[in-house]
């Protein structure tokens, strides 16, 4: 897997094109880890709501 330096490189980038694909790239691991959070969160709350019914 290509780092998004090694991607920068290799695609020959400016700058400012670097800066716009380094925000693009933060943006969705940010996307991606918020997405975890919530799932993860309603999965604690479904397993707590359950064993409390039991």
């Amino acid at each position: 897997m290509k780092t998004i330096e090694e991607l920068i490189k290799e695609l020959k980038l400016n700058p400012e094109q670097s800066e716009v694909v380094k925000n693009y790239f933060e943006d969705l691991v940010v996307e991606l880890l918020e997405s975890l959070k919530q799932d993860n969160l309603q999965n604690f709350e479904e397993t707590i709501s359950s064993i409390r019914k039991s």
